[in-house]
């Protein structure tokens, strides 16, 4: 994997991609949480999503949003964290022009940043949402999308993050959409124990895994 500068609409955006060795692999695009709560692509659940998409066989790409760490400018709005996850989906894609698939995973306010731009963007092929914040409750913008991802969440996460999943696969099924959720047994919603962490790897990786061979045999 490569530490990588992007132009953005705000100055470089600071990435780390991995290229897979394959031709014409799959491609993964990892949004970390809340820029705003201290996190980054380099902390624990973002590293953790990259390293599943990356040792299934993805070229994989995560990256801090503007004025997050060595990414230049400001921390933005909502508005300006979109245009940073377009930018960085254009340059895997314009990278890697002999791949037709493409997955979004995100934790936190990622997960919600993945449903926005699924509905922006009609090749993503299949996402994956890590404890979505359960604070967010502006659904209006989904429109039926036929697609399938998975919702991963920790077992001793809040009633309140619970029933906001069920809430949320409700709402993605009116829309088409397929949701599969894995709770991992003991685990909050940051995944603190290193036993959690791990888990959380392994439902990603053989849910990612076993959705893209099934692609394979289409």
């Amino acid at each position: 994997m490569v530490d990588i500068m992007i132009t953005g609409d705000a100055g470089k955006i600071h990435a780390v991609y991995h290229k897979s060795a394959v031709a014409g692999a799959p491609l993964a695009v990892v949004l970390s949480g809340n820029p705003r709560q201290k996190h980054h692509m380099n902390d624990r659940v973002s590293y953790a999503m990259f390293r599943a998409f990356m040792d299934v066989g993805f070229s994989v790409l995560r990256f801090n949003y503007r004025g997050v760490n060595d990414s230049e400018g400001s921390i933005g709005t909502t508005a300006d964290n979109m245009l940073d996850i377009a930018t960085v989906i254009d340059w895997i894609q314009n990278n890697n022009e002999d791949s037709d698939v493409i997955w979004l995973a995100g934790n936190g306010l990622g997960a919600w940043y993945v449903l926005q731009a699924m509905m922006r963007r009609p090749e993503v092929s299949g996402f994956v949402l890590v404890s979505p914040d359960p604070s967010l409750s502006d659904y209006t913008f989904l429109s039926p999308r036929p697609n399938r991802g998975l919702l991963i969440q920790g077992a001793m996460e809040s009633d309140d993050a619970k029933g906001y999943a069920a809430h949320l696969t409700q709402l993605l099924k009116k829309a088409q959409i397929d949701l599969e959720t894995i709770r991992v047994k003991n685990s909050d919603q940051d995944y603190t124990n290193p036993p959690d962490l791990r888990q959380m790897y392994n439902d990603l990786k053989a849910y990612v895994g076993r959705e893209n061979a099934q692609d394979k045999l289409l």
